[in-house]
């Protein structure tokens, strides 16, 4: 669950504390005649997003400017895209620590609209609180992320969409870009009460990464999910490997979406990095918050979220 995206204020700030929301799994295969309409099902371009680098990076001076050009990130979205001009917003909040640092993004925003047939295009921006070892405390915005869309396939048994996306760091250095791009492929598929969905593509920063969801519904208006999603950084840096340190991490959450209206969604989650487990790694995130739908709900009842 997955900063919030990774899930947003540099990238490590939005993204890792939002780590919460994203899976990891493979697509049961269903036939579907109709696309699916209604609320995302998780805050999308800020939930599905985790990016991290191994040295804290922040655009407070009292911080050293990044030794290490060794990055992470990784991506979770699904298959669907809104209806054209259906229109829904998010709002949520997110706690992340690791050995060194706190944070909070508190508000983290974001909208998504349907703007053709097989488009929508998001964009997402979170307000984030960061706590240093030294006690001092940095706010500002965060990370933008622009994301356009599109539907590859939308009504067979496994539908496929590519979300490229635009990185904009408040932040930036010899190592690391003002701008940077993502590269997602997403899959999914139903069987029965369970949706599973993945995806897996290249972050310019310098990483690969898979990542996927599954979900369970068990009610109408009640959905659980389980997560994991893996990166690897494929930038050569001599002093990390020296040191010892992975090129990969792995990171997993559960969560859960309640639906009090078709267009109202409610959702929580928590998780944490689990290897590798060093300073920069997130020891608990936590996020919760609200979809809303603003314009147009979809032609079909929305499957809880």
């Amino acid at each position: 669950m997955f900063g919030q995206s990774m899930f947003a204020g540099s990238s490590r700030i939005v993204v890792i504390a939002v780590a919460s929301v994203f899976l990891i799994g493979a697509p049961f295969a269903r036939a579907q005649t109709t696309e699916r309409a209604g609320p995302p099902p998780t805050a999308p371009g800020q939930a599905k997003k985790v990016t991290s680098l191994n040295l804290p990076t922040t655009p407070n001076q009292s911080l050293p400017e990044p030794s290490r050009s060794q990055t992470f990130g990784s991506w979770l979205d699904t298959a669907d895209v809104n209806a054209p001009g259906e229109t829904w917003m998010w709002v949520s909040t997110a706690y992340w620590r690791s050995r060194a640092l706190r944070e909070i993004n508190a508000p983290a925003i974001g909208l998504s609209v349907g703007v053709a047939p097989r488009v929508q295009l998001s964009v997402s921006v979170p307000y984030y609180f960061l706590t240093e070892p030294s006690g001092l405390t940095s706010r500002g915005f965060g990370t933008w992320y622009v994301t356009p869309k599109f539907a590859v396939t939308r009504t067979h048994r496994v539908n496929v969409s590519t979300s490229p996306t635009l990185e904009i760091l408040n932040w930036s250095s010899s190592n690391i870009r003002h701008v940077n791009f993502l590269l997602p492929v997403s899959a999914q598929a139903y069987a029965g009460p369970v949706r599973v969905y993945g995806s897996t593509g290249y972050v310019s920063r310098g990483s690969v990464f898979g990542s996927g969801a599954l979900e369970w519904s068990a009610r109408d208006s009640l959905t659980f999910t389980t997560s994991i999603a893996h990166s690897y950084s494929i930038v050569s840096d001599p002093t990390s490997d020296a040191l010892g340190i992975p090129r990969h991490r792995t990171e997993a959450s559960s969560g859960l979406y309640l639906s009090l209206r078709p267009t109202v969604v409610l959702f929580a989650s928590v998780g944490r990095t689990f290897s590798p487990v060093n300073e920069t790694s997130g020891r608990l995130a936590v996020s919760s918050g609200i979809t809303l739908n603003v314009a147009r709900r979809g032609t079909n009842v929305p499957r809880t979220p």
